[in-house]
């Protein structure tokens, strides 16, 4: 299990590293007032998954996949990463 705090600016950044078994993500949106957007690496504001400020999501990746985010206001947003 890792944990790490990963910045979502105006391009879209890596999550997570490929696993060839597969992971388990759990991503807290830090931030008090801006959202993000989850998604693919092609993932733009208001296109992906939303997820609003001090909200949590768990996701299941499959072998190989890799998770985006995007802020989805002008302001960067800190998401609290949990890989298991």
């Amino acid at each position: 299990m890792t944990a790490a705090r990963v910045t979502a600016g105006n391009a879209a950044v890596a999550l997570n590293t490929a696993s060839t078994s597969g992971q388990k993500l759990t991503i807290k949106n830090t931030d008090t007032t801006n959202g993000v957007d989850l998604g693919g690496p092609g993932v733009t504001a208001g296109t992906g998954f939303p997820l609003p400020n001090g909200a949590q999501v768990t996701v299941e990746l499959a072998p190989g996949d890799v998770v985006y985010a995007i802020r989805s206001a002008g302001a960067d947003v800190v998401l609290a990463v949990l890989r298991t």
